[in-house]
């Protein structure tokens, strides 16, 4: 609750530090909740929000990246905005100081900062794919795919914490894309720790995409950790195996982001309760792939984000039951050609509920499942078509995003699971 200084009630101060979409999450769930009951400063080193689990499908369709401006984002939410990076938090003063020392008070902090991308392998036959500025890089190795001068291309993905998605996506679009030059020369393959291809979505899931790694001429070592060696040669074990590549392509591998001031395990990760507080720092949450939940994922770290502003609305008084962090996990699997929708409860309430479809199974059918980001993106299409499939999948939603409004649990739009098929 707000507090009376000089005769005038005084909002408790919330500091979102991290524009990601944790970050952009916990503002718009803040405000459909929590509405003008608090005073909410947000704080990122970006100054654009775009959308990077889109950006596998940039080197096959190439396009601009603008993003939103986050300034504007935050003063349409009625919200502060600090461009700056966070360099420690204060606690017993309740202040987050950023890198360049600027100090910002806070009664409640969220931490939303994301992890660290390290490279696995710096070799010259390696393409470690971050996001939207690999595209180039990549559009470069599809050429060369098509001149003939590569003809065995490895996807390898990093043990350690990392989304293995993209990895699939990136395989199957490039397959899709040798099929249509008529490339019949070319060997793909998939390296992966995983047990099963995708193995978290759960066995269903998993089994059909096998079948469409293996129609699709992708062949799959599953349980398997590949490592260069030297030049031509991929390692595979266990086995003692060797494969003859041209090009690896990679993803960067994770680490916690280890903030001055907040607690930490030995991977840099930020532990959390179920309702995304820092044990010992009473007021301070973390949301994202900086905590220590394993799974790095846009839709879980909206999920996060949304206990996190549930537990604070409901203790600034808002009418809210906060319901605690429960994972289900939305994934969309791009092929090159018609998209696979992937559903997994992996809360360990459910079974194995596992779900894939071609049809949507859930609205609107973003790569980010964000209950309140998804659709706030979506009324965004206009103005940033990189934050949004597009073509077939690019679905206008209208979202009115007046953060005064007197019925502010109306003012967002949700996302919603549609029927499974």
């Amino acid at each position: 609750m707000g507090q009376a200084v000089g005769g005038i009630m005084k909002r408790p101060r919330v500091l979102i530090a991290g524009a990601g979409v944790a970050g952009l999450e916990t503002l718009l769930a803040l405000r459909a909740l929590a509405g003008d009951r608090v005073d909410i400063t947000i704080v990122a080193p970006e100054l654009k929000f775009v959308n990077r689990s889109m950006a596998v499908d940039q080197p096959f369709k190439p396009q601009r990246a603008r993003g939103i401006r986050l300034q504007h984002t935050a003063a349409e939410l009625d919200a502060r905005w600090h461009h700056g990076a966070l360099g420690r938090v204060e606690h017993e003063q309740h202040r987050a100081v950023t890198k360049d020392g600027d100090e910002l008070p806070y009664d409640k902090l969220v931490l939303a900062i994301g992890a660290h991308p390290e490279r696995e392998w710096t070799s010259e036959g390696v393409l470690t794919y971050h996001g939207g500025r690999d595209g180039p890089a990549y559009r470069l190795l599809l050429h060369q795919l098509r001149e003939g001068r590569i003809t065995d291309l490895a996807f390898v993905k990093p043990s350690g914490a990392s989304w293995p998605l993209p990895l699939y996506d990136l395989a199957l679009m490039t397959a899709a894309e040798c099929a249509a030059h008529d490339l019949s020369e070319v060997e793909l393959s998939l390296i992966t720790p995983e047990e099963e291809p995708l193995g978290i979505f759960g066995n269903p899931a998993s089994a059909a995409i096998g079948r469409l790694l293996t129609d699709s001429g992708v062949t799959l070592h599953t349980s398997s950790y590949g490592v260069p060696s030297g030049p031509g040669w991929l390692d595979i074990a266990p086995g003692d195996r060797r494969l003859p590549i041209d090009r690896i392509v990679t993803q960067p591998r994770l680490v916690g982001p280890r903030l001055r001031g907040i607690p930490a395990g030995r991977d840099g990760f930020i532990h959390t309760d179920p309702h995304g507080r820092i044990a010992g720092r009473d007021d301070v949450f973390a949301a994202g792939d900086a905590t220590a939940f394993p799974i790095k994922q846009g839709g879980l770290a909206a999920q996060q984000a949304d206990a996190v502003a549930e537990t604070i609305a409901a203790s600034l008084g808002a009418e809210i039951d906060p319901q605690p962090f429960r994972p289900i996990l939305r994934g969309v699997l791009l092929t090159g050609g018609p998209a696979r929708y992937l559903r997994a409860d992996i809360s360990g309430e459910a079974g194995d509920d596992s779900t894939i479809s071609s049809a949507t199974l859930w609205w609107p059918p973003d790569k980010i499942a964000g209950r309140y980001l998804a659709p706030y993106l979506s009324s965004q299409v206009g103005d940033a078509a990189d934050v949004m499939p597009q073509g077939d999948h690019a679905i206008a939603v209208e979202a009115a995003l007046d953060p005064l409004a007197t019925s502010t649990q109306n003012t967002f739009g949700e996302l919603s699971d549609l029927p499974r098929r």
